[in-house]
């Protein structure tokens, strides 16, 4: 029992039944977080569908909404009970209910086994990369987002307009460099734990919690405070669009998923 997965859920419950049986019949305990957006009676019907299978855990659920805090909060929940119940797991493997592995599971569980103190994480200061758009690179971590870029897009331009107006810009906690990347980590369990036991835990929450998408950099900043080891990107294959949604991969995807 090398590896654990951490499923985040929001839809597509049949999908997300069918991978998290594919991942346990490959030895791995799965910590599932459906986000508390979904109406309970789905949420029961995914719980039973998966009643049958072995080392399957629910999460304490959150509301999740791209951009906020709730993804993190939800892969802080599922990540806090894989280390606690499960304690072979060496490395924690963060997924989505839509993340479909492309090779055997004893492959990454061998891949992983020969790097036992490598996170593998993408981690990458807003200097370094051209990903950001719209001029909130460095300016994500300095001012706050408590509006939603998605339902409230309007609120969210004006007070970004006003704190640049007035100068309203807040201080990176000490001791942490910024960093962003993919959402999507494989970080070993020495990593992890000092992540979610990190006395200043609770500093670094609150500064996060405003801080725009910080899925992107929670962990990709807080890792750099522990890893041993860090190799800088994600073991999950992701493209995305001009917006910056995810591509869907379908079978005429096979020479790129090769």
């Amino acid at each position: 029992m090398s590896v654990g997965v951490v499923m985040l859920v929001h839809n597509a419950f049949d999908r997300a039944e069918q991978v998290v049986r594919h991942w346990s019949a490959g030895g791995c305990p799965v910590v599932i977080h459906v986000d508390k957006n979904v109406k309970r009676a789905a949420y029961d019907d995914f719980v039973k569908s998966l009643a049958d299978v072995p080392d399957v855990l629910f999460s304490k659920r959150h509301r999740c909404e791209w951009g906020t805090w709730g993804i993190v909060a939800a892969s802080q929940s599922a990540s806090t009970m894989m280390l606690a119940k499960f304690p072979d797991v060496r490395h924690v493997y963060l997924a989505s209910g839509s993340c479909l592995p492309l090779r055997p599971i004893k492959d990454l569980q061998a891949y992983l086994a020969k790097r036992p103190r490598t996170d593998f994480i993408e981690s990458a200061t807003t200097a370094d990369v051209p990903w950001t758009q719209g001029g909130l690179d460095f300016e994500r971590f300095t001012l706050r987002f408590p509006f939603s870029w998605r339902k409230n897009r309007f609120l969210f331009d004006r007070y970004v307009e006003f704190q640049r107006r007035f100068k309203m810009y807040r201080r990176v906690p000490e001791g942490i460099v910024p960093h962003m990347g993919s959402q999507w980590w494989c970080l070993t369990r020495q990593t992890l734990s000092a992540i979610l036991e990190d006395p200043d835990r609770k500093i670094y929450d609150t500064y996060f919690r405003r801080v725009w998408i910080p899925d992107e950099s929670y962990f990709q900043t807080l890792v750099r405070l522990y890893s041993q080891s860090i190799e800088s990107r994600s073991l999950t294959l992701s493209k995305f669009d001009y917006q910056g949604k995810p591509h869907i991969f379908y079978d005429d995807h096979l020479q790129l998923l090769r």
